[in-house]
């Protein structure tokens, strides 16, 4: 019985052409050189790929980089008539999209009578010219505010949309209903379905 301890010898047969040689391995030894051949070979094999991947022209960067500025006010023209501006305390423009991410925003429409937009956070998709707003949005046109969770401004159309549950108010009523469609053209303001109406007599 081997002792307690004791060092582990492995032993191998050798050809029949090198019998008389004697040839003892240390186990320990070779499992030790083992994980340092293993290890070098690794380190070695992530440099070459790194170096075949800078020679490529390839730059390893985070999936999603964004720049941003504070204050941003946008002057939006047609035929040297400004038809609309759009502000924000803070504007994040994600590097790859057509997208700018915006907080804190107001939407000022110039017709008669100038429509008013606001809320606490909104998306501007530059190419179509597309405004979502969201977060307590308010809709302000002279005395009258509308309320809603969340209003779609498409300046190509000149319509205010929404699907959300919406609060009418002025100085002596208040209408309430589901889903408003305002046409800046046709100076119409429609709430799409459930209607109520409740009026304060002076």
């Amino acid at each position: 019985m081997p002792e307690t301890g004791a060092e582990k010898i492995v032993a191998f047969s050798l050809p029949e052409s090198l019998h008389g040689i004697p040839c003892v391995i240390d186990y320990d030894m070779f499992k030790k050189n083992y994980f340092i051949i293993l290890s070098i070979f690794l380190v070695v094999t992530v440099l070459l790929v790194l170096t075949y991947y800078k020679g490529q022209g390839i730059k390893l960067q985070p999936s999603f980089q964004t720049s941003s500025m504070q204050d941003l006010h946008l002057t939006l023209r047609e035929n040297d008539t400004v038809k609309w501006e759009l502000s924000a305390r803070e504007a994040v423009f994600p590097i790859g999209t057509k997208e700018v991410l915006l907080k804190t925003l107001g939407i000022k429409i110039n017709q008669a009578p100038e429509i008013l937009l606001a809320s606490g956070s909104g998306v501007y998709t530059i190419d179509k010219g597309n405004v979502d707003l969201t977060g307590s949005v308010e809709l302000n046109i002279k005395d009258t505010k509308f309320t809603t969770d969340s209003l779609k401004w498409d300046s190509r159309a000149e319509l205010i949309t929404t699907r959300d549950p919406v609060r009418f108010s002025g100085n002596n009523f208040l209408i309430e209903g589901n889903g408003l469609a305002a046409s800046i053209k046709q100076q119409k303001i429609r709430i799409l379905k459930n209607v109520k109406a409740t009026f304060h007599l002076t």
